[in-house]
């Protein structure tokens, strides 16, 4: 506590003296707001390939049943391989969405595709991935940014960015969000 106080403290004199404190710097906002970015070990941006998911369901509509089903990828492997350090990706989300639909899954892996499995609720629309293939994100809003939609017309955004709160073992993964079309892929090596 005695630590924390006068850790505290000096934060609190370093403010008002006018001094500022650095804090981790972050890439400016990409001007593509629809893909899914990560950053590179001199913190520039590169965007993740989309992959469209296959499944016989169709999340947009309230589901019949309540249904265990697969979401398939094709490929054994995702193209871009990352690595585990500082490993951050940033992404756009509507303003006041809580919380951000982007949600970081592993993949099951087969010799010809890989997979996830994902739960539909009766009468409900969208799906969710099984709590032992979802990965724990930190999430840090980075900046709200006012975008034209038309004449006269602006939206707020917020430009996120996603951290994996422990290192990713060896394997394929996705970050998903409400739209199984648009997957974004990477894997660990």
């Amino acid at each position: 506590m005695k630590r924390l106080t006068s850790t505290l403290c000096v934060i609190l004199c370093l403010t008002i003296a006018g001094l500022s404190i650095p804090q981790d710097a972050s890439p400016d906002p990409p001007n593509d707001f629809t893909k899914i970015y990560y950053a590179t070990g001199d913190n520039k941006l590169l965007a993740l390939p989309f992959e469209s998911g296959i499944t016989s369901m169709n999340v947009f509509a309230p589901a019949l049943e309540d249904k265990i089903t697969r979401v398939r990828l094709n490929g054994s492997k995702a193209e871009t391989v990352l690595t585990n350090e500082k490993l951050s990706f940033f992404v756009f989300v509507a303003d006041r969405m809580d919380p951000p639909p982007h949600q970081l899954v592993r993949l099951t892996r087969s010799r010809s595709e890989r997979s996830l499995k994902i739960s539909l609720i009766k009468g409900r629309k969208g799906y969710a991935p099984f709590e032992e293939d979802n990965v724990q994100l930190g999430r840090r809003i980075l900046k709200r940014l006012r975008v034209e939609a038309g004449k006269n017309r602006f939206l707020f955004i917020n430009y996120m960015e996603l951290r994996p709160l422990a290192s990713l073992p060896p394997g394929e993964y996705a970050i998903i969000g409400d739209s199984l079309a648009d997957i974004a892929t990477f894997r660990i090596e």
